[in-house]
């Protein structure tokens, strides 16, 4: 395997334990005994977590080595607004170039696991295709606007939204996402009704933040996280 390669399958090794918790909020990284697990050098190791640094994934202090960045209701806050705004905005575009048909988008709901709500005690790679089909729904949204730069930004947020939603969406019983309105948002924009459709993933969005703050402030007793909400 070349070294771009090994890179990229440690970028995502590592951004599937920060985001599935197995690298814990606050945790430090320590590069001597991940190379030494898995049988690498640190050079690609270190690409890596430049990465994940730049998905605000991991923190990086001089002298100090790299952690994990915490979690917190503020910045959970400032997540989804950004996502907010950049998902409302995709939607702007695709009015202006009179998009309608997004089957690349549609296709990422057309799974029957994608649309299964997994419960708290599901396996986590049931919890991760859930997550992951109806994030890439969003993703895939944003890139069918055209516009390069503001899919790109929308990357450096993507992980961490992941990282959210498994954090908090299965503590206490699932979250039960709104698939339909994946299908409305679909439906509205092939009508040409942008306006509408816009509503619908703004909604879609403060609903999704608001359910993930309350499932964050009702941590509570033995198994609760201490860095979830500072």
């Amino acid at each position: 395997m070349d070294v771009p390669g090994l890179t990229k399958s440690l970028i995502d090794h590592l951004r599937g334990k920060i985001i599935r918790g197995e690298l814990a909020p606050g945790e430090r990284i320590n590069e001597a005994q991940i190379a030494s697990d898995l049988g690498i050098s640190r050079s690609p190791l270190r690409e890596a977590l430049r990465v994940l640094e730049n998905e605000r994934l991991i923190a990086s202090i001089p002298r100090k080595g790299s952690s994990v960045t915490d979690v917190s209701a503020k910045d959970l806050d400032e997540i989804y607004q950004m996502r907010e705004m950049i998902e409302s905005y995709a939607l702007d575009l695709l009015e202006r170039k009179r998009i309608r048909d997004l089957a690349e988008v549609a296709s990422c709901i057309s799974n029957p696991r994608t649309l299964t709500v997994p419960t708290e005690s599901d396996s986590a790679e049931n919890k991760m295709v859930y997550i992951e089909g109806l994030a890439q729904f969003h993703l895939m949204l944003v890139k069918s606007s055209g516009n390069k730069r503001l899919f790109e930004f929308y990357q450096t947020i993507y992980s961490d939204i992941n990282r959210y939603v498994f954090l908090n969406a299965f503590l206490l019983g699932a979250v039960a996402h709104r698939v339909e309105d994946h299908y409305q948002t679909i439906e509205l924009i092939r009508k040409g009704e942008y306006d509408k459709a816009k509503q619908v993933i703004c909604s879609h969005i403060r609903f999704a933040c608001d359910q993930l703050k309350e499932k964050m402030k009702n941590q509570i007793g033995p198994n609760r996280n201490p860095h979830a909400v500072k």
